[in-house]
């Protein structure tokens, strides 16, 4: 397996994996060069974004590492076009004089947040169990373990078991 092998340090599986992976980054690339940003650049964050992707992938996390590595590729572009966008906001606020620029006067950016935020709960909706994500939103929230239990009908030990379920998970992920 090149991503096993890749993920240890097998350079020329790394170099196998990168290959194969290079039309799905030239296309997400392509996709994110009207946003300003040197191809160059936005090649390098891609290849940064496949090399976290070989990393951190597991064959049994319920994706094709294809499927896996274009999000990683695309949650990385995302990133850098974000902070791309609020270094250029920053320097006009410093422009106008101090003036604050309208935070939703860039709709390619609110897109990309919108992207990237309804990825990110189809993945934690794949990975995790209705009981864990319920939680997760709960306690993001800033609700206590007593509140999740009586709004979800639960123990409160369940609500904490789901808790160390989700530590454990999201610590595995990384």
């Amino acid at each position: 397996m090149p991503i096993e092998l890749a993920a240890s340090g097998d350079e020329e599986a790394y170099a196998t994996v990168a290959h194969r992976m290079a039309p799905i980054i030239r296309s997400t690339i392509q996709s994110f060069e009207s946003f300003g940003l040197d191809a160059d650049d936005l090649e390098q964050e891609a290849s940064l974004g496949l090399l976290a992707a070989v990393r951190s992938y597991r064959a049994d996390g319920g994706a094709t590492f294809t499927t896996y590595a274009t999000t990683c590729i695309r949650n990385r572009l995302t990133s850098v076009t974000r902070q791309q966008g609020a270094r250029i906001r920053s320097e006009q606020s410093i422009e106008d004089n101090g003036e604050l620029p309208d935070e939703d006067s860039d709709p390619a950016l609110r897109m990309l947040e919108q992207e990237a935020l309804t990825q990110l709960r189809e993945q934690l909706q794949q990975r995790l169990t209705e009981l864990e994500y319920a939680v997760l939103l709960a306690r993001l929230s800033d609700m206590s373990y007593e509140d999740i239990a009586a709004r979800l009908g639960v123990s409160k030990k369940a609500v904490d078991n789901a808790v160390q379920r989700l530590r454990r998970k999201m610590t595995a992920e990384q």
